[in-house]
């Protein structure tokens, strides 16, 4: 479906749910950093249109340019500054610069892992704002309070299903979107458990970058497990791998109870000791380049290590990958995630000789029906047993039907949770469109 149809031609600025609209040609910008950081910001603006104009122009001649594909974004840096100096919000908008040198039609813009601060948040809103007066954008969100209520700022929001847009709105009339959101997804019946006392509490549980400690990940979050419970976690890998031996690499602040009892859970080997036990198809890594002509993706704790021995570039931007390196998949021999057989087999083990806690992340990203089948039945057997269990997935969908309650992240809040009935695809549907303020935990 063409991704201009009926839509209103004013409609600029564009708030997306259900995923990217699919638009050949149309230039995209994700989350993950493309900035080359020892060039300059002007040569950044300009890769790979700079014979666009003709070869051998002068540099001042290059210099207006970029200054101009700047001026689009509201940007008044010199082409000349050093892109290694750039926050994460001037990084970004100087990738949009780039996608706008190329003169598209439309922009589509992947926000949906952003871990911006409430003020980067509105500095990018400004960003997409002044890119909107020349270009189409389209911003795919996980929730419209992913945009820390700026969404007033927008034109219109859309759905995306299938890659194709099949409805949009005026963002006071977003609500009307729940049904286009949720398409055919039926709700299964959720089996009821009987809970026990609470076997995890968190209170004030806040996780840092592991290479820029001054920046939050997951501020404040505070949450409490009983034993046979099953919480999902929307979006919230960061939280999941704080709590797992600050497995992030970031320092992890905060008070952490198991059995009502303090515990000291910094590192994996506390963590396994205190009986809180971690896996998953798709932990997170950090590809850190070429080291010894091999290029080498590592663990947020590897990462951290090396930022303190002076081994990487501080200055630059490391964002955790959710899918293996595909550098290290094209090299023999090179470790891989485990199979899903292999899960299995521990989240067996795990029935027959139980933890306190589970924590499993991306528990059914890539499985076929039968095998999300499976695994939701030793899941539920990791329940049945009085085990306190924490899922964590990118997409919240994965998660109905099978979790009690379900906590979701926007930013770097943990900002609402679903319970009862609200767990449902509808439910999930009405906060990902509500767009007036939650109240935050």
């Amino acid at each position: 479906m063409p991704l201009g149809g009926d839509m209103p031609d004013g409609a600029r600025l564009i708030a997306v749910l259900g995923g990217l609209p699919e638009r050949a040609g149309a230039p995209a910008v994700g989350v993950e950093s493309l900035i080359l950081p020892f060039q300059s910001v002007g040569d950044n603006v300009l890769l790979g249109t700079e014979s666009s104009g003709g070869f051998f122009l002068r540099k001042a001649t290059l210099d207006r340019r970029a200054a101009e594909l700047l001026a689009r974004v509201g940007l008044s840096l010199a082409p000349s500054s050093a892109a290694i100096d750039l926050d994460p919000v001037e990084r970004r908008a100087v990738e949009l610069a780039r996608a706008l040198a190329r003169s598209p039609e439309h922009v589509l813009i992947d926000d949906r892992q952003s871990r911006f601060t409430v003020d980067e948040h509105r500095r990018w809103l400004e960003v997409l704002a002044h890119a909107a007066r020349t270009t189409r954008v389209f911003v795919a969100v996980d929730s419209l309070p992913d945009l820390h209520f700026g969404v007033r700022a927008f034109d219109l929001v859309a759905v995306v299903r299938n890659g194709d847009l099949v409805d949009w709105a005026e963002p006071d009339g977003a609500a009307q979107l729940a049904k286009s959101l949720v398409g055919n997804a039926a709700s299964a019946e959720r089996p009821v458990r009987v809970l026990g006392p609470i076997v995890l509490e968190l209170q004030n549980v806040t996780v840092c970058d592991p290479v820029h400690r001054e920046r939050v990940r997951v501020e404040n979050a505070s949450l409490t497990v009983r034993a046979g419970e099953i919480i999902g976690l929307g979006g919230a890998q960061d939280l999941a791998l704080g709590i797992f031996g600050a497995s992030t690499g970031g320092a992890v602040t905060g008070t952490m109870f198991v059995d009502g009892n303090p515990v000291d859970l910094s590192t994996v080997e506390r963590a396994i000791a205190a009986r809180v036990l971690f896996i998953s198809e798709h932990p997170p890594t950090y590809d850190v380049g070429i080291i010894g002509g091999v290029p080498t993706s590592v663990s947020g704790t590897s990462l951290a290590r090396l930022a303190r021995l002076g081994i990487i570039d501080r200055r630059r931007e490391y964002v955790p990958r959710r899918a293996p390196s595909m550098l290290l998949e094209v090299i023999p021999g090179a470790p891989s995630r485990p199979s899903t057989s292999d899960m299995n087999e521990v989240l067996a083990g795990w029935a027959a000789q139980p933890p306190r806690v589970a924590i499993l992340t991306e528990p059914f990203s890539g499985l076929s029906p039968t095998e999300v089948t499976e695994r939701r039945t030793l899941i539920e057997g990791l329940a049945d047993v009085g085990i306190a269990v924490l899922l964590e997935a990118a997409d919240a969908m994965q998660l109905i039907d099978l979790s009690d309650r379900i906590l979701l992240q926007a930013g770097t809040r943990i900002s609402t949770e679903l319970r009862g009935g609200n767990v449902s695809a509808l439910g999930l549907a009405a906060y990902r469109l509500r767009t007036y303020p939650q109240s935050e935990n």
